[in-house]
């Protein structure tokens, strides 16, 4: 039983029935109750994988059983959000891509034929490379790279970006956006921002220090400090980089770590 399990932790949900043969030598077949125990035993060996990878921030669920973190980036409304302003895109560039969820939603849409998902942290690129095998998903590519110093160039040109969760935790965001103009016309994100007109200009943006937690942190910056800049002075960067036609989808400025925006951009 244990090398039938062995064979599919990675492969997902397969017959259990033989097929039809005109051999009528007697075959072995899996009784209801041997499937069950597989499947039981499937379920403990993925918790098990799991378990060794925590702590997890994304929930995944497999097999209908929720493993991982709390933050279900699959069902994101961001993901829906992205599609309806980018219906027709086929390649995608995703920065800070975590631990997959948002890049596995992203590629269950039919017609999106590449992602690459770009990730500060090596542990989050081995959680998100478990569940790509435990979801067979073959669309996605992770790569770990601090995006403070790489060229977005070395991976190619795409229909579209996906930043979310991510430039707040810079401190030099616009050189970001310049780069991302250049291998991409579409661009969507969801970011916090400083309120108001901000405490400090910086490269003449107004906006505001934010202290980051630190690399041990999963969701923090690679850097001590970031930059938030003010709404404006965010379009503003957008607009500078190439991005000459800015869409606010949704202004959260009541959001409880900070004012917060949903946002497209293209390049025309």
């Amino acid at each position: 039983m244990w090398n039938r399990i062995r064979q599919r932790l990675f492969a997902g949900n397969i017959a259990r029935t033989d097929q039809q043969t005109t051999d009528t030598t007697p075959r072995a077949s899996l009784s209801q109750g041997d499937a069950a125990r597989d499947d039981d035993a499937r379920a403990d060996a993925i918790a098990r994988e799991f378990e060794q990878r925590k702590p997890w921030v994304t929930r995944f669920w497999i097999d209908g059983v929720a493993y991982g973190g709390a933050f279900d980036a699959m069902n994101d409304v961001r993901l829906e959000q992205f599609r309806a302003r980018f219906p027709e895109v086929k390649t995608i560039l995703e920065l800070g891509a975590l631990e997959g969820g948002h890049s596995f939603g992203l590629a269950a849409a039919p017609r999106v034929t590449r992602i690459v998902g770009l990730e500060g942290r090596a542990s989050n690129i081995e959680r998100a490379r478990l569940v790509q095998k435990l979801l067979g998903v073959g669309k996605v590519e992770f790569h770990e790279v601090n995006l403070e110093q790489t060229d977005l160039a070395d991976w190619g040109r795409f229909d579209a970006v996906f930043c979310s969760g991510l430039l707040y935790h810079l401190p030099e965001p616009w050189k970001l956006l310049d780069l991302c103009a250049k291998v991409s016309p579409g661009f969507f994100m969801w970011t916090h921002y400083a309120a108001g007109d901000g405490n400090v200009e910086v490269n003449g943006y107004r906006g505001k220090w934010y202290r980051e937690s630190g690399l041990g942190d999963p969701l923090s910056g690679m850097s001590q400090e970031s930059f938030w800049p003010t709404l404006p002075a965010l379009k503003r960067m957008l607009r500078q980089s190439g991005y000459n036609e800015v869409h606010i989808i949704h202004d959260d400025a009541n959001h409880p770590h900070g004012p917060a925006v949903t946002l497209a951009a293209t390049a025309v």
